[in-house]
């Protein structure tokens, strides 16, 4: 039930929908009067707006319903005998006319939306922008044909004529329909997958979301939190290579436990999630440590520091980390700045080193480090 919901939402919300009172009127124009076939392509084009469907996504509706009001004045002083075709033609002309209009005023309809935060809305108002542009073009080069056609072989073929003027316009609206839908679909399922970033402020109070490919392309415009879990066992560090994946410091040693917080999520979920990513687990005993602001000319993040101190070697030892090693104080210190440690972990370290490491640091290898 679930699933066959969400199927009818995709279909209902997809803003090519609005030139289906077009595609039902050009099979109607050679079957029935032509005012009465008027008069419904018109109702199902204001059909939405007496639902009070949203306006981001009746657009096209909007421009179909004006369209057919411009187009049933214009029958009555420029058609003679209600002709089917040419009215069909007239109603063309009116369309990609008002599709015209409509993109003039494509800029200030996307500003007032600017300051809404509901996401969604800016999403289907650019889709429905997105078809209406595409139709304006197709029809535009469907009414150079026509009139190519009818200036040369109008005489010798009428009935391709009538097949090209109406079948191919069903054509063209078809395939924008289905092509829309195609392309609602997949957005859907990257979206899907998309991971969605909360924006925060210096305090750390939620301002929004973002995508997260969209922030990495617009590099530190946002604030994102990020949680980073310290391992520390024998008053050592746990370090290990970062996956070549990372946008930040690809390949250099820090810690295995480390996440961007979900906008779904809170600190205390997102910490779970990064040591049960690692460790198969979300039992370790970790605790807040201090959180700051990182901020380079790739990424901009509020960084929440736990740490973790393991005192059994065999606790320690389930924990089945692969692929880094425990690095002590002395190790660590020989090695700073020498581009081997991350940038993050460097600046933490001094702090480690001050706080944890130093309260856990036996008294004999305080004084021999010395």
């Amino acid at each position: 039930m679930y699933m066959s919901s969400n199927v009818i939402k995709r279909i209902l919300t997809n803003p090519a929908l609005g030139l289906v009172p077009y595609f039902i009127f050009s099979i109607l124009i050679g079957q029935l009067n032509t005012i009465v076939a008027l008069a419904i392509g018109f109702l199902l084009s204001i059909l939405p707006l007496l639902f009070r469907m949203r306006s981001e996504l009746r657009v096209l509706y909007d421009i179909s319903a004006w369209s057919f009001v411009i187009t049933a004045l214009g029958v009555l002083f420029l058609v003679p005998d209600l002709h089917p075709q040419m009215t069909f033609i007239l109603s063309e002309i009116v369309l990609v006319s008002s599709l015209m209009v409509l993109r003039l005023s494509r800029k200030s309809k996307i500003k007032r939306l600017r300051r809404s935060s509901q996401d969604d809305r800016k999403y289907y108002l650019v889709e429905s922008f997105h078809v209406a542009f595409q139709t304006q073009y197709a029809l535009t080069l469907h009414l150079i044909v026509i009139l190519g056609f009818r200036v040369f072989f109008t005489i010798r073929y009428p009935i391709l004529d009538i097949v090209l003027v109406l079948n191919t316009f069903q054509i063209i609206l078809g395939v924008i329909i289905v092509l829309e839908a195609l392309r609602l679909k997949l957005l859907g399922k990257r979206l899907g997958d998309e991971e969605w970033l909360p924006v925060v402020n210096e305090s750390g109070n939620v301002q929004g979301k973002v995508a997260k490919s969209v922030s990495q392309s617009m590099k530190n415009k946002f604030l994102h939190p990020m949680v980073r879990v310290a391992l520390i066992h024998d008053s050592k560090v746990y370090l290990r290579s970062r996956d070549e994946t990372r946008l930040l410091d690809p390949g250099k040693l820090d810690y295995p436990f480390e996440k961007y917080m979900q906008y779904d999520q809170n600190i205390d979920q997102a910490v779970k999630i990064a040591i049960k990513k690692e460790i198969q687990t979300d039992e370790l005993p970790v605790r807040f440590l201090l959180k700051y602001i990182f901020e380079n000319e790739d990424t901009k993040r509020l960084i929440f520091l736990y740490v973790s101190n393991i005192t059994s070697v065999d606790d320690f030892n389930k924990l089945h980390l692969e692929g880094g090693k425990l690095w002590t104080i002395n190790q660590i210190d020989d090695n700073v700045g020498k581009d081997i440690f991350s940038e993050c972990f460097e600046l933490e370290f001094e702090y480690l080193k001050n706080t944890v490491l130093m309260i856990n640091f036996p008294t004999d290898k305080l004084n021999n480090s010395k």
